[in-house]
């Protein structure tokens, strides 16, 4: 399932999925725009329309309930698969025939004129989402990664715990999954090594905007990790929000994460130091523009 707002990358995804080494039983493009889309000519492609900001869950979730098959593939129109990304993790969850799994892989995500291989830490099968993604255990980027265009799991399992259960949240991946692991605890994950797609990162999305949305990663946090420890929850309120608040050179967003930080968790020296430094770097991007 490919949603799409129209890009002009939409025909490489498209490709990447009819060039699988497993037979893919049809393709949905979901679309938030009444502009013609430009696709291969193939039986098993469908379109269908999503009203213009409807968010990604619910746009998602508009494609996982017209789908016929019995396993889902996401595919954001930016990204695009390895020819045996399909093939692959189908068979690394084959044993797994309880319908309560959901595959990832590592994957090359493309900024600018730089590749890298991420995540650099695979999860375990039953490990915590949230303490895996939000742990903070060093400065460097890439460390834990479930994105999006990577992920494979049962039909039944997304019309359960539905996509659009929780709106146009910051982080749409991170909220699904916390809340498949809160319905179904023994859900199976299974992470490959290999990276099989591409991620590109680029342009302006929730995570690179402008605005300043500090408050609303604030919210996500507070409202989806008052269960966790701690840490796990301070961790994240000092890094994700801080991301969001140097995004949009505010001071007083990295001041209002860490205030919250601390006050309802208790982050580590690393997500810490990365509020401070990302203090630092507001305050030269504004001398910079100044």
């Amino acid at each position: 399932m490919i949603p799409t707002v129209g890009r002009s990358t939409l025909g490489r995804a498209v490709q990447s999925v009819l060039d699988q080494t497993y037979g893919v039983a049809e393709i949905l493009v979901v679309a938030d725009t009444e502009v013609p889309l430009r696709l291969p000519a193939d039986e098993r492609i469908v379109e269908l329309r999503t009203p213009p900001g409807a968010g990604s869950g619910p746009h998602r979730q508009r494609g996982i309930d017209a789908a016929t098959g019995a396993v889902i593939a996401l595919l954001d129109d930016d990204d695009e698969w390895r020819p045996d990304k399909l093939q692959r993790q189908l068979a690394a969850v084959g044993p797994c025939a309880d319908g309560r799994w959901v595959a990832s892989s590592r994957a090359e995500v493309v900024c600018g004129g730089t590749r890298r291989i991420w995540p650099r830490r695979l999860v375990r099968c039953h490990q915590s989402v949230a303490e895996y993604l939000f742990r903070f255990t060093d400065l460097r980027f890439g460390g834990a990664m479930l994105q999006t265009s990577t992920l494979c799991f049962p039909a039944d399992l997304a019309r359960e715990v539905r996509w659009d259960d929780d709106g146009d949240a910051p982080h749409d991946e991170p909220s699904w999954l916390l809340r498949v692991q809160a319905a179904m605890p023994g859900v199976r994950l299974v992470q490959l090594p290999e990276p099989l797609g591409t991620y590109h990162v680029g342009g302006e999305s929730l995570s690179r905007s402008t605005r300043d949305r500090t408050d609303e990663y604030l919210d996500w946090g507070l409202r989806h990790l008052g269960g966790e420890s701690p840490r796990i929850r301070g961790d994240y309120l000092c890094t994700s929000p801080v991301s969001a608040a140097v995004s949009a050179r505010s001071l007083r967003g990295v001041r209002r994460a860490v205030v919250t930080a601390l006050r309802e968790g208790r982050p580590g020296p690393w997500a810490v130091a990365y509020a401070l430094l990302s203090a630092v770097r507001i305050v030269i991007l504004k001398v910079r523009r100044t």
